[in-house]
């Protein structure tokens, strides 16, 4: 299965893109892996939101339990994880993404944007 969705750049965009990806995976992707996606494309679409401020593509693939998504946004600007302060409410979205994620990345494609993809489940 192979699906994409566009979105805008406003917050309900964070809830529906998760609730977007939960509908695609409830029904054939382990359940762990189910809610491992839903949590980290959360905070990309976050980021989508909050730092690229365009429109963004999610993809979501998922071949026997091994699920693969993307997130692209229009915004050429660099991805990096940071330590947050413990206090700080913002700053972890990455870390959480690169802690549930098997394999994650960001392929930049300067002046048009950036993906950002990650996998989950096991191959074998």
């Amino acid at each position: 299965m192979r699906s994409t969705e566009c979105f805008p750049p406003v917050p309900a965009s964070v809830t529906a893109a998760r609730r977007w990806v939960r509908g695609l995976l409830q029904a054939n992707a382990p359940d762990g892996v189910a809610r491992d996606a839903e949590l980290c494309v959360s905070e990309l679409a976050a980021n989508a939101v909050r730092h690229a401020r365009t429109e963004f593509e999610v993809e979501v693939s998922d071949d026997a339990g091994v699920v693969c998504v993307t997130v692209r946004d229009e915004s050429p600007g660099p991805v990096r994880p940071r330590a947050a302060p413990a206090f700080d409410s913002t700053g972890r979205g990455l870390t959480i993404v690169e802690t549930l994620a098997r394999r994650w990345g960001v392929i930049e494609d300067p002046p048009s944007g950036k993906t950002v993809w990650f996998v989950l489940g096991d191959a074998g």
